[in-house]
């Protein structure tokens, strides 16, 4: 586990650094029992990044719960009861068929840089054990790096990448695993021009009737504009001091003068501040209660949306 906490601090370290940062977190709000294999919630926007919706393949036509991207019907493979807690006693294997579906392409004049994927997942008593994210840049023939924000006591890691839940149980807490991490490392993640598909793939069931589900994913990276992009609209916004040795922020819009709505969130996606402004162009973003570290400013209104990376270092 010490090999994953030095990639997640790296991770950090780099987002922080990164110039033009981005977050696109997926909720599944607008999920229902009805709502067919395509999520109908809003998809995140960021400047020269295209987030497309998650889509189910293989799956029944209409997801099992609301409100998170999850159905049945996976790979079988386990067998249930104590013995078949370990890793060893699985016999199932990953269905090249059957998957979650997403892709982030990167607008033209733009380069992607993309750092991790942060995501929640939940089986039901009877739902897979395994689980493990592919993407198109080797063709979906491997599992990509994962680990887990903090040491989790839910899940862990097996074979070739692979995230396992550890309990055979009916615990809705048990059956929880939140804060997975896709380690997107590496030059095949870097300055991307063309479109990355991922696939979020689960099996080791132990019935056809046992549900996996993914929520609030969050695809986390940066961008950069070449030669010729406008990017007039950023420049109008500025954020200050920054960093802030109180956790205090200014933000000025700029001639901005729409409804606009400004969302904080950390670097895991979870959101600690969201604030709405009519007119006034100059505001005061009080952060001072939140830990040292860095953060992404959302700035939300009808004409477009951008995203920075603001630092508390008290």
């Amino acid at each position: 586990m010490k090999k994953i906490t030095l990639l997640l601090s790296f991770f950090i370290i780099s987002v922080c650094a990164a110039a033009q940062p981005f977050l696109g977190l997926y909720t599944f709000d607008s999920v229902k029992t009805t709502t067919g294999t395509t999520d109908p919630s809003f998809v995140p926007t960021a400047t020269g990044v295209t987030f497309g919706s998650f889509t189910a393949v293989g799956t029944p036509a209409n997801p099992n719960a609301a409100a998170r991207f999850s159905f049945v019907n996976w790979p079988t493979g386990s067998v249930g009861g104590v013995a078949d807690s370990l890793y060893s006693g699985m016999t199932g294997v990953l269905s090249a068929t059957e998957y979650f579906e997403v892709t982030v392409s990167p607008v033209v004049g733009y380069a992607v840089t993309l750092d991790t994927i942060r995501f929640n997942a939940r089986r039901s008593s009877t739902g897979p054990r395994s689980y493990s994210v592919r993407s198109s840049v080797d063709g979906f023939t491997s599992n990509i790096t994962n680990g887990f924000m903090l040491l989790h006591p839910n899940v862990s890691i097996q074979g070739q990448n692979e995230f396992f839940f550890i309990h055979d149980t009916t615990s809705n807490i048990l059956n929880n695993a939140n804060g997975n991490l896709i380690l997107l490392s590496g030059g095949s993640f870097s300055a991307l021009t063309s479109p990355v598909t991922f696939r979020f793939y689960s099996w080791n069931a132990e019935a056809s009737s046992g549900s996996f589900g993914i929520d609030n994913v969050a695809i986390i990276g940066s961008v950069s504009a070449g030669v010729g992009v406008s990017e007039n609209k950023t420049k109008e916004i500025s954020v200050f001091p920054n960093p802030s040795s109180n956790g205090v922020f200014n933000l000025d819009l700029g001639n901005v003068t729409s409804k606009t709505v400004v969302t904080i969130s950390d670097i895991i996606g979870n959101v600690v501040l969201t604030k709405e402004t009519n007119s006034a162009n100059k505001q005061s973003i009080d952060l001072s209660n939140q830990a040292n570290g860095c953060y992404f400013i959302t700035i939300k209104n009808d004409k477009s949306t951008v995203t920075r990376k603001i630092t508390i270092a008290k």
